[in-house]
């Protein structure tokens, strides 16, 4: 039985033929009619060779469920064979064994994976390659980089010749232009990201590709060439549980603000959402991407600038800027015409409605808080809101973790009834808050809301809490106020404290 694995070192010098490398990994080679799309393919290396990988695991006869899917609705019909078996890379970062005469090559393969597992942070993730000329990147996972963050990505396991690894990345699919577009690639990418969390079934490119144009097709379903329209889109994300949130953003040709898709798209990434981001530019048409970070790094401290991004047509982990260059054909924010956010079952309040609320509950509560003589003359410093949406076991675990936290809103929070899912409206001190590094100690307080409420008719409101750090000014009782609704509010003791850092990771 011939052996399935193979390792390769693989260094920067691979970048300069990455056809060569896809060849001996795959067996792809060009034809007349065909040759390898080699885009995304020399874009992935380059993201591995940044993250540190020295080393890829080559495994044949990978039987791909997102491919045999594309494979049994579409390349089995050809009179071509197209192989139903796909070859899986993966990446370490420690280097490939050296080659000693006479070893049992199989032995040597399974003492590097075992001694892999071994070492913490050796292993980088992989990516499928399908045995498609023209689209062989399928489904990949590979981790982030401190060049491109990821906010949405997740940790998944995965076993190689008995040996177990994890990955923690943001689940990357280039579109093959036949079985599904641009719009099935992203929304893969973005549902793959919460499979886990949302418990749901995984959806192949070809299964959104059905369901999209279930009631409404305006051509043929496969090849799916001509995209997918936003309802369609809306259709595929709302046939796998998930409740899709349409922000518009511009009306074409008019440009979008950059700041403005910022400012809509970051409340959803910080929450681990990723956000599909339908693009227009005018010289290209029509492109569909999907968010899943924030530039610049978070430990620059200062604005987001973009948007990190996958793009099933040029790679993953790209950065998203304002704006393209000129003379150019590049996507940017100023081209965005609407974003979808595929939000939990059950959250019916936006992060555009949560932020009024929390606002509304600062006015009324904050007065009572203040000493009698200085009543309706409060001078508040500078401040600023992080809106994010998580769980109510994550919002526990921060409570329970937080050694900043006054003990009496501590066991409020870790032991009252709370819905599945909260808007959390964190209070930051503008001079000191860092966007993107929740874990700065800036934060002088909260304002919980339900998640489910009526954003119009419904009292949201869950907790209210502030630190006295945050008025500069004599404060009544440091004791816990209660609501006559059963709601609480704190003025707690105690000092600025960090935020909630990556509230994906709990479910």
């Amino acid at each position: 039985m011939p052996l399935r694995y193979r390792i390769v070192s693989f260094s920067p010098a691979d970048l300069a033929a990455p056809e060569v490398l896809l060849g001996d990994a795959s067996g792809l080679i060009a034809t007349a009619l065909a040759k390898p799309a080699i885009q995304q393919w020399s874009a992935l290396l380059q993201h591995l060779i940044n993250a540190g990988a020295q080393s890829l695991l080559i495994q044949q006869g990978v039987r791909d469920p997102d491919f045999i899917e594309e494979h049994d609705a579409f390349y089995s019909k050809q009179q071509r064979a197209v192989p139903r078996v796909c070859v899986r890379v993966h990446a370490f970062s420690c280097p490939a064994p050296i080659a000693t005469a006479g070893a049992d090559p199989a032995q040597v393969v399974l003492n590097y994976i075992d001694a892999a597992a071994a070492q913490a942070d050796c292993y980088l993730g992989f990516t499928t390659l399908r045995p498609l000329r023209h689209a062989p990147v399928g489904a990949t996972i590979v981790v982030d980089t401190p060049q491109a963050p990821a906010i949405c990505k997740d940790n998944f396991p995965v076993h190689i010749a008995g040996a177990s690894f994890e990955v923690q990345g943001t689940p990357y699919l280039q579109q093959d232009n036949a079985v599904g577009a641009c719009a099935q690639a992203s929304i893969w990418m973005a549902l793959r990201t919460l499979r886990r969390r949302a418990g749901n079934s995984a959806y192949s490119p070809a299964e959104l590709t059905v369901a999209a144009t279930k009631y409404t097709a305006l051509n043929r379903v496969f090849p799916g060439r001509q995209g997918l329209t936003v309802a369609q889109m809306l259709e595929a994300i709302r046939s796998t549980s998930h409740d899709p949130l349409v922000i518009s953003i511009s009306a074409p040709p008019a440009p979008a603000d950059p700041a403005v898709v910022i400012e809509k798209a970051q409340p959803y990434i910080e929450s681990g959402l990723p956000v599909v981001t339908l693009l227009m530019n005018p010289n290209t048409g029509g492109h569909v991407v999907v968010g899943i970070g924030l530039t610049p790094a978070p430990h620059q401290g200062t604005n987001p600038t973009g948007l990190i991004i996958h793009n099933d047509n040029q790679g993953p982990y790209l950065h998203l800027p304002r704006t393209a260059a000129a003379g150019t054909t590049d996507y940017a924010l100023d081209q965005t015409v609407c974003l979808m956010v595929p939000l939990p079952d059950g959250v019916f309040m936006s992060a555009a409605e949560a932020l009024p609320q929390a606002i509304v509950a600062l006015d009324f509560w904050l007065p009572a808080f203040v000493a009698a003589p200085l009543q309706g003359n409060i001078q508040l410093p500078p401040l600023v809101t992080r809106t994010y949406l998580c769980t109510r076991h994550a919002f526990r675990e921060w409570a329970k973790g937080c050694a900043e936290l006054d003990d009496g809103a501590r066991v409020i929070y870790r032991t009252a009834e709370l819905p599945k899912f909260v808007w959390v409206v964190e209070v930051h001190d503008a001079n000191e808050y860092r966007p993107g590094e929740p874990n700065h100690m800036s934060r002088l307080g909260e304002v919980v809301l339900d998640a489910a409420a009526d954003a119009l008719h419904g009292d949201a409101l869950v907790f209210f809490r502030l630190t006295q750090s945050m008025l500069p000014v004599p404060t009544t009782s440091p004791g816990l106020l209660g609501i006559d609704d059963g709601s609480v509010v704190a003025l707690a003791k105690g000092d600025r404290m960090a935020g909630l850092a990556e509230p994906w990771k709990q479910v």
